[in-house]
């Protein structure tokens, strides 16, 4: 499952071990991460860029003011950047293309202190064990929430369908031979760039749609909430038909 997390921590030494405990995993075809970004809030609240994780790579960006990352990270990732330095508002991050819990974003609001640093990423995970056991070891708190793309049915199914080929390789990872892993992750990285270009292109032709119709009223909470209810039945009748198959 794709999950946005938050892991905080008091020292930046405790954010670097586990941002790097985090690229072993993946390494190992544990998780996927699909964006990242850690970020330190200093005692005067300004908050500055330690490090960008994306499809194309690490690097590192001391010192980089988070306002001008959020514009090119673009997907959930730097909109909950934003949310935690207080650029984007409650009614912004409703409206959006992605939908965060009310309670959630509560939480997000006390994670990130003055002196503290944070790490955000999209993570598709298997077993939530592996987050929570690294961030607990380095004396972290850790949130996370699922991510569910505000787009249309196709658009999802399109991108479910991608993340379904990067698990599918993510589990190869694990039992391939030193050469067969370079190749796989060769191919895990084209198809989380792959993901990145359909999130903006939806992105964009959402933008496109809402700019067109600003005088239809939106789908109200109550119908995101069934559609989204109705979307995850879907997809647990699915797992339970997979399952009923494997004990045939």
């Amino acid at each position: 499952m794709t999950n946005l997390i938050i892991a905080s921590f008091s020292e930046e030494a405790q954010a670097m071990n586990t941002a790097k405990k985090l690229t072993e995993l993946e390494a190992i075809g544990d998780i996927t991460i699909y964006e990242s970004v850690m970020i330190r809030k200093d005692e005067k609240g300004e908050v500055t860029v330690l490090e960008q994780d994306t499809a194309e790579g690490s690097r590192t960006l001391t010192g980089m003011a988070i306002g001008g990352l959020i514009g090119v990270l673009g997907g959930p990732v730097g909109m909950m950047a934003g949310m935690l330095v207080g650029t984007i508002t409650g009614a912004a991050w409703e409206s959006d293309h992605y939908s965060f819990s009310r309670d959630f974003a509560g939480k997000v609001a006390d994670e990130l202190q003055p002196g503290m640093v944070a790490i955000i990423a999209e993570v598709d995970e298997d077993n939530k064990v592996f987050l929570d056991t690294y961030v607990n070891d380095a004396w972290g708190k850790l949130v996370r929430t699922d991510v569910e793309y505000e787009y249309d049915k196709i658009s999802n199914e399109q991108l479910e369908a991608i993340d379904e080929e990067i698990a599918a390789d993510r589990n190869a990872l694990r039992l391939a031979s030193q050469e067969e892993k370079e190749k796989i992750q060769q191919t895990i990285t084209t198809l989380k760039e792959k993901r990145k270009e359909k999130i903006a292109a939806f992105k964009a032709a959402a933008d496109t749609t809402l700019a067109e119709e600003k005088g239809l009223v939106k789908e109200t909470r109550a119908e995101f909430i069934h559609n989204r209810i109705a979307r995850y039945r879907e997809k647990l009748a699915a797992l339970e038909e997979e399952l009923k198959n494997m004990t045939k």
